[in-house]
């Protein structure tokens, strides 16, 4: 039983780790290239991290060249950063909160792309000026299958359709489940609400007709 679980455990890993793991090519390079505080030749340094303040086109261009590099790689208007992470615990699909299982130095490890330090919450980069505050870069979230502990009688879980029929093999105490992980930073424009006019033509009508009868 216990090489069984060992055996769907590296495959767990593994896959999670194909799915996201492609990201991390251009992710890390323009991490790498954004990091270091070199900028070209007669040019000022041009602040990487989100923030609230406009950048010019040239600043937006020197910003390019700086994280692109001489490859001309492409930029994040939300920069992100790719880590690997081993969780004890996570959240799944119905917003429960599920073990993970680890046995030793067998731990399930996840590869998560988080919006850079500084970044969640702030207007994007590279956005047209009449745009920019109404921008904002934000976490986003998928699922990934990891083995979980099988929750036990007196836990509130509500059915739902079995994924994975083949597992968990009857007397085990694991399951394989869906967690929630961080899957890169995006950037949301809100459009602007109109606001509405209030008419005050029926009050000032009522009042001429008051001004005109005075008189009498």
């Amino acid at each position: 039983m216990r090489i069984a679980i060992n055996i769907i455990l590296i495959a767990v890993v593994s896959l999670a780790a194909r799915a996201v793991g492609w990201q991390g090519e251009t992710r890390s390079t323009n991490s790498n290239e954004s990091s270091g505080d070199s900028s070209f030749e007669g040019e000022e340094p041009v602040s990487t991290e989100g923030g609230t303040r406009w950048l010019s086109h040239r600043e937006s261009q020197m910003l390019l060249r700086r994280e692109g590099g001489e490859q001309g790689l492409p930029v994040d208007c939300c920069p992100s950063t790719l880590e690997m992470v081993e969780p004890k615990g996570g959240t799944n699909q119905e917003g429960m909160l599920v073990t993970l299982y680890s046995d030793g130095e067998n731990k399930q490890r996840f590869y998560e792309l988080s919006c850079r330090q500084g970044v969640e919450g702030k207007p994007c980069r590279f956005m047209d000026r009449k745009l920019h505050n109404q921008s904002r870069c934000v976490q986003k979230y998928s699922y990934t299958y990891a083995l979980v502990k099988q929750p036990s009688d007196s836990t509130k879980y509500q059915p739902r359709q079995n994924h994975f029929k083949s597992f968990p093999p009857k007397g085990s105490n694991w399951m394989l489940d869906y967690i929630r992980v961080r899957s890169g930073c995006s950037c949301e424009v809100t459009p602007r609400t109109k606001r509405k006019r209030t008419s005050h033509k029926g009050k000032h009508g009522k009042n001429r007709r008051v001004s005109e009868e005075e008189p009498n």
